[in-house]
């Protein structure tokens, strides 16, 4: 089975997400329903013979990490047919994939009915920005629409850390750098690091998951930039909650 063939039918249906799991047909979700492509089951094999094309189309990127840890989390695109972000994993013995389709063109506030109050964050110029909420519910292309209104009308630099890149900025009135973890930099806190001494006025973290990288973010807020990330949170007062919980009690 061609993985380009399904990619493409996954593309043209307006698909979200789209499911390579042993046992059971080619699956993606559109409009909150999974559906099956098909009802040929996909048996581990095949299986395993698809995820090494997807390993091939994100231009030969080894299956080390997802062999010897049991998962791996990369972006790859298709020319001509759209942006991906692949999480690979072991499951029952055997891989399987999620995928997100990411469209190659940035998000539209206005298509997506963003209230003018958050992309009014763009004229921030210092502080944090935390945008939460369970997984899939937008966090990412919120801040894709934030970045997009200060590359339209701001002279900054703007450096993103993400896990992986999901939306591609071009270079407008800012100047925007996309490091992508593990293949441009070690780690969310390392890249931070470097951040800080790479004259930012921008900096967006994909996520902010341990005390070493929030108390980095905090002390880089505090100093005069502006800091926009995500928590995987419900509520403001949960966020703050999440916050102070990662700190030692001291």
């Amino acid at each position: 089975m061609k993985v380009m063939e399904l990619l493409t039918a996954a593309v043209e249906q307006e698909a979200a997400d789209i499911f390579l799991v042993p046992g059971r047909p080619f699956s993606y979700k559109i409009g909150g329903r999974i559906l099956c492509n098909g009802a040929d089951r996909i048996m581990p094999d095949e299986m395993d013979d698809m995820i090494r094309q997807i390993y091939e189309l994100a231009g030969g990127r080894s299956m080390d990490r997802v062999l010897n840890e049991g998962d791996d989390d990369f972006s790859f695109a298709v020319p001509g047919v759209s942006r991906f972000r692949a999480n690979i994993f072991r499951q029952r013995g055997s891989l399987a994939g999620v995928i997100r389709v990411v469209r190659f063109e940035l998000p539209d506030a206005g298509a997506l009915h963003l209230p003018r109050e958050i992309v009014d964050i763009s004229r921030m110029t210092k502080g944090m920005v935390l945008v939460t909420g369970p997984a899939g519910s937008g966090k990412s292309t919120t801040l894709a629409c934030i970045i997009d209104a200060i590359n339209e009308a701001r002279e900054a630099h703007v450096i993103t850390l993400e896990d992986p890149i999901e939306y591609l900025h071009r270079h407008k009135k800012s100047v925007v750098t996309q490091r992508e973890i593990a293949t441009d930099t070690g780690s969310y806190v390392t890249g931070l690091r470097a951040s800080l001494r790479q004259a930012p006025d921008v900096i967006l973290l994909g996520e902010m998951r341990d005390y070493e990288t929030i108390s980095i973010a905090m002390t880089a807020a505090e100093t005069g930039h502006l800091i926009l990330s995500t928590l995987h949170t419900i509520g403001a007062a949960n966020t703050i909650d999440r916050v102070i919980d990662a700190f030692p009690p001291a």
